[in-house]
């Protein structure tokens, strides 16, 4: 904005500029910037309009009129006479002044017309701020339509802006899911934003963790300082503005309609006029605040009196439905804090919009107002999952140790035996513990079925589908695939009807469980369909305490990572952070990180994967729904172990070994194999790659494709080879883009040729492998460097420059055939005492690893530096011509 207002007032034909945008956006700001810049070289004078002052003629002009008569002072040609004095005073160079104005709509009468004179005499030049209603003077739109002036208009910030403020302001790394709050909570105003990371640094609920600013309290202490910022941007409305302003904030979003019966149309269209409130748009329109931080404000500073009065002035107008969830969570809300009385069932609907919404304390206090038995086991389900929210692991295991209440009949028992598992995975206890909920609840069907014969089919059924599907969850934190098929195969059948209580939400459970499975099978397509499917499928409105939409899309979003389809999994992402409960990202905050970190490890962009990866685990620190934790600290901990970051691996190790194991078993699987990787590339002395083996092998037991695939890849990473065939046979079967690139760089380990890694590394690109694409055309380049094939030495040549653009390896003057590719720093190490003449046995006794970790990373950096063996070694890497000795690369095998 700064540089387009410069180039404005650089034209000879423009001689004022217009800067409009609602109280806090940063025009002021602006102006200081204009003054400082400016200051030096030109005659520049500021003028602040006031309410104060607005029917004062000549009143904000008063600070440069200080030496005129009582009479003088309303005489327009003594006044003109006075400025005109004090700019010559001010003139430092030829040329037109710059007048300054702040709050332009508040200027007098007087003092527009005379600024409007002096810009049109070519006394100065103008630029002024005002808020879009009452908008610029009319003294001062002539300008405009004389031709000489521009006009600016300034947004809210965007959410990237806003994020980028935040950084700024705190000269630091920021959650996203932390600015995202303050952002929200801002309404995207920057006056607000500044001043919420102010308030929140000095409370101490905004913290500084390994390097990460991130949000660890919920106080949310509103200071003076906040107040007074939104008094000030409140205090143009009418007694009648701030009635109906009081209660949308109390009530929020709240039929317009109520609003103007109990407030009045004019009070309403005042709101709207001054843009602090926004209208819905749909069939019966709702309002609620621009920001809601204003919200956050009001409701302590309205009486508790008048308060209560409001309440049962719309209360009266109006009955409290779940149909619009947002406002019935708001009205439970202020329903409490009024004493008056809430039914048991939307007090339940509310503490769970409450828990998804991830307002834990509102949905705790929500929770604890159920008094109705019948309710208990789900209040305690939400309170439970909002303790985990907050951190509050013991609170929550302990609620769900008590007792179930089994007399209320065949659907109370199955509804909460679910509930109770389905919150059991969610806060990552054993599987041992959930298979004992499925045991009981056989045990409980059968004794019920013996007791009430005439019912007895139906209570089997309802209970043996419903344990079926708390054995799965056991099952799938265990990774038994193969036990998981037969009970899978059950309940989705399309001949068995589930038409038992709560039959959608066993249906969807189950399918996204079948597509976790086809996932960890190889299966990652199929297994996305059958989750979309699930996510699709009609729910009732009761079984949102399920969390049936975090239940799918992490299954979604796995099936995705596996299949290759990464942009498609950071978009989903995305797409779930835009909905309607956008606020539950913070559920996948940390998650996301994990997405894009895992990501950045499979294109070989280590160093954008560590810093990912380290700010994702200061995200999971405080709340991991979704048990990522582990799997995130076990993929940093590989990341800096291969760039030789000792001291900060170990401190990840550290990290993962302090966190107990939980989560699905498609998960805990990759994060062991990153973590024996890690290992490999830290001690280098084989048992990171035995391990591996042994992860592979386990997996093959279990027809677990996908996860031997992973353990087999790293292993290849590492430049183990011996596995290349069981590799290749495996790359060939999996799904997905990811695994059929791997199943053509296998073939071309294998077989040897240009072409066949020129293939390689097209595939590889394709699928986005960026640093195993310029592997592949490094080997393609040695067999075009003995065959002497000038076109696929120009398309390899090609290839590694693309790949080092992708990886940010080339420079801005790098050609195609000058860029190398970058070795790892213990790879460096290898090839400097290899190209000092040492032997595989010398290397591997003075690093005190194994023979074969040296072949297999010796191995790597020919084809990474495109040459056939040691005698090619030293030149390739840049370290002359002295160092090298003769030898050849290992036998591909």
């Amino acid at each position: 904005m700064l540089i387009s207002v410069n180039d404005a007032l650089a034209s000879d034909d423009c001689w004022a500029v217009f800067v409009v945008g609602e109280a806090g956006l940063g025009a002021s700001s602006l102006l200081a910037q204009l003054n400082n810049a400016r200051s030096g070289n030109t005659a520049v004078m500021t003028v602040h309009g006031s309410p104060s002052l607005a029917p004062v003629p000549y009143g904000a002009l008063s600070p440069y009129l200080a030496d005129l008569s009582v009479e003088d002072v309303t005489s327009k040609v003594a006044v003109l006479r006075e400025l005109w004095t004090h700019l010559e005073a001010a003139r430092k160079n030829p040329g037109p002044a710059l007048l300054l104005v702040d709050d332009a709509h508040d200027l007098d009468t007087a003092t527009a017309e005379m600024i409007s004179e002096l810009v049109q005499a070519g006394w100065a030049k103008l630029v002024a701020t005002c808020i879009p209603r009452p908008g610029i003077p009319q003294p001062l739109l002539r300008l405009w339509h004389d031709g000489t002036a521009e006009r600016f208009d300034i947004a809210p910030l965007t959410l990237e802006q806003g994020h980028h403020l935040c950084e700024a302001l705190l000269d630091g790394k920021i959650l996203n899911s932390t600015s995202r709050e303050f952002w929200q909570e801002a309404g995207g105003n920057t006056l607000l934003l500044k001043t919420l990371v102010r308030e929140a640094q000095r409370s101490g609920d905004l913290i500084q963790r390994n390097g990460i600013w991130l949000n660890a309290g919920s106080s949310h202490v509103r200071t003076l300082e906040l107040t007074a910022v939104v008094k000030v941007q409140l205090m143009r409305i009418s007694a009648d503005g701030r009635e109906a302003l009081n209660l949308i904030a109390l009530a929020e979003p709240v039929d317009r309609s109520l609003v103007g019966e109990i407030a009045g149309e004019p009070a309403v269209k005042e709101l709207l006029d001054q843009r602090l409130v926004v209208q819905s748009v749909d069939s019966e329109p709702t309002l609620r605040l621009v920001s809601p931080v204003y919200g956050e404000v009001l409701r302590r500073i309205v009486p508790a009196a008048r308060s209560l009065q409001l309440h049962r002035e719309l209360v009266a107008r109006m009955e409290l439905s779940t149909d619009k969830p947002e406002s019935l969570l708001r009205m439970v809300s202020w329903s409490l804090d009024c004493g008056a009385e809430v039914p048991g069932r939307l007090l339940i609907r509310a503490a769970v919009l409450a828990c998804k919404l991830f307002q834990s304390e509102t949905a705790l206090r929500i929770a604890w107002a159920v008094r109705d038995p019948e309710l208990q086991q789900t209040a305690r389900a939400v309170m439970a999952r909002s303790h985990y929210n907050l951190g509050h692991y013991d609170e929550a295991a302990a609620l769900l140790n008590e007792n179930v209440d089994a007399v209320n009949g065949v659907s109370h028992m199955v509804f909460n035996s679910l509930l109770r598992s389905a919150t059991r995975t969610a806060l990552g206890h054993p599987a041992s513990e959930i298979a004992g909920d499925a045991r009981r609840l056989r045990q409980w069907g059968e004794e019920e079925a013996a007791a009430k014969p005439a019912e007895a089919p139906g209570i089997l059924a309802a209970t043996a589908h419903r344990a079926s599907l708390v054995e799965l969850m056991a099952l799938s934190l265990q990774g038994d695939y193969r036990r998981m098929g037969p009970l899978l195969s059950d309940l989705l059948d399309p001949g068995v009807p589930l038409d038992e209580p709560d039959g959608a939400v066993t249906r969807s459970m189950a399918m996204a469980l079948q597509a976790e499975r086809l996932c960890a099978l190889g299966y990652p397509v199929q297994g996305r369909q059958l989750a979309v499917d699930a996510s699709s499928q009609a729910q009732s409105p009761d079984n949102d305490i399920f969390f049936l939409p975090e239940f799918i899309v992490v299954r979604l979003v796995a099936c995705d990572l596996a299949a290759g389809e990464w942009a498609e999994a950071h978009q989903l992402l995305d797409g779930y952070a835009e909905t309607s409960f956008g606020s539950a990202m913070v559920s996948f905050s940390g998650a996301a990180y994990v997405v894009m970190g895992y990501v950045a490890v499979r294109q070989g962009k280590l160093a954008d994967a560590f810093e990912l990866l380290t700010t994702g685990l200061e995200a999971l620190r405080d709340s991991d729904p979704q048990q990522m934790f582990r799997f995130c600290a076990a993929m940093a901990y590989y990341v800096a172990a291969a760039q030789g970051q000792k001291q900060e691996a170990e401190r990840l190790r550290s990290d993962y070994e302090a966190w107990g194991e939980r989560g699905m078993h498609l998960v805990t699987a990759h994060a062991r194999a990153f973590l024996a990787a890690g290992d490999e590339h830290l001690r280098g002395d084989g048992t990171g790659i035995a391990a591996l083996h042994k992860s592979a092998e386990h997996a093959s037991e279990q027809d677990a494709l996908f996860l031997e695939l992973n353990a087999l890849a790293l292993a290849l990473g590492l430049g183990d080879t011996t596995r290349l065939e069981r590799l290749a046979a495996v790359a060939g079967v999996v799904e997905g883009k990811w695994a059929a690139a791997l199943a053509e760089y296998c073939a071309a380990l294998s077989d040897g040729g240009a072409e066949l890694y020129l293939r390689a590394g097209d595939a590889l690109f394709a699928a986005t492998a960026f640093q195993l694409a310029s592997d592949a055309y490094s080997a393609a380049m040695t067999f075009v460097d003995r065959s002497r094939n000038r076109d696929l030495a120009a398309l390899a040549r090609s290839g590694i420059a693309r790949c080092n653009e992708e990886l940010g390896h080339a420079g801005s003057e790098a050609q195609p055939d000058t860029v190398a590719p970058i070795l790892t720093k213990r790879e460096q190490i290898i090839v400097g005492l290899a190209a000092t003449g040492l032997s595989d046995r010398m290397i591997a006794d003075k690093l005190q690893i194994s023979v074969r970790t040296v072949e297999g990373h010796l191995y790597r950096c020919y084809l990474k530096l495109g040459i056939a063996g040691r005698d090619e070694l030293a030149g390739a890497a840049g370290l002359g011509g002295d160092a090298a000795v003769s030898g050849n690369a290992p036998p591909r095998r």
